[in-house]
């Protein structure tokens, strides 16, 4: 199945998916397990957001944004960055509202040169996940995709030791062919699977006419973490739900992809309090 179906087809899916293991079950004679319907769901109760989408809140009142994202029902928060904010108080906040961390996005010059730093800062945090988010324009031609790769295998194994996993986050540039060689597909044949993960972004992956669903066949079990990101026909980032990404045909593959960590994000948004409720409300409906 295509991964991008209109919109219109999208409750028909999901309530496909949901009937179908009614219908099983009751074949068997037993019926529907309670939980049946959270395979569509995997992200029930875990659902997180990517706090980029509030940079510029978060940077004047990080207060304010967890206690919001708490109140809407977010569990989990994925870091880009602290701001100049002390980690352990946004931490000892996050313990009251009963938030938490499982990833954070680190820079690469972090990743190469302060990599002690940066899991120390995790353990406080809670964090298993270290995730390269971007690349500079310098570093994207097929030497620097592999000296990536390379660096993220160096990094495995203090990571691992620390019981974390280091990995990658792509945009859509990771998927434009160069000299007959894709880059996604070096970092993801040159990579160690069992030690270095992949956080896909939904989003940027449509952006690059790339089917998740081919993705999940191709390399069952990398991608770890995701980022669900909506996009109207046009190609704009919209609430989740308002696009045309087929989330419920991907989200019934979650078991193969290996998706543990979900996070809804828009880089684009003018209003995140609305953005973040509205696709929580649409993602949990």
């Amino acid at each position: 199945m295509n991964a991008f179906q209109s919109l219109n087809r999208r409750d028909l899916i999901r309530g496909g998916i949901i009937a179908s293991v009614g219908v099983l079950a009751a074949c068997n004679g037993v019926a529907p397990a309670p939980e049946a319907t959270a395979k569509a769901k995997p992200y029930a109760g875990k659902l997180g957001i990517q706090l980029y989408t509030f940079r510029e809140q978060f940077e004047q009142d990080y207060d304010g944004v967890l206690k919001t994202l708490a109140e809407i029902g977010y569990k989990d928060l994925e870091f880009a960055g602290y701001f100049q904010h002390d980690a352990g108080a946004i931490k000892a906040r996050m313990d009251d509202l009963g938030l938490v961390s499982n990833s954070t996005h680190v820079q690469l010059a972090d990743m190469r040169d302060n990599f002690d730093a940066v899991v120390e800062r995790a353990a406080m945090m809670g964090q298993t996940k270290l995730i390269i988010p971007w690349l500079a324009p310098e570093e994207r031609n097929l030497d620097g995709y592999k000296a990536i790769a390379d660096l993220l295998n160096e990094r495995a194994a203090p990571a691992r030791e620390a019981g974390m996993t280091v990995g990658y986050h792509n945009h859509e540039f990771e998927f434009e062919t160069i000299n007959g060689e894709v880059p996604y597909d070096i970092l993801l044949e040159r990579t160690d699977p069992e030690n270095v993960t992949m956080e896909l972004d939904f989003f940027w992956a449509h952006k690059a006419n790339v089917d998740p669903l081919a993705l999940f066949e191709k390399a069952p079990g990398r991608f770890s973490a995701c980022h669900i990101k909506d996009a109207s026909a046009e190609g704009e980032m919209v609430n989740i739900g308002d696009g045309v990404i087929d989330f419920p045909a991907i989200m019934a593959e979650a078991e193969k992809a290996g998706l543990e960590c979900f996070y809804v994000e828009n880089d684009d948004t003018k209003d995140a309090p609305a953005f973040a409720r509205a696709s929580f409300e649409y993602l949990n409906s």
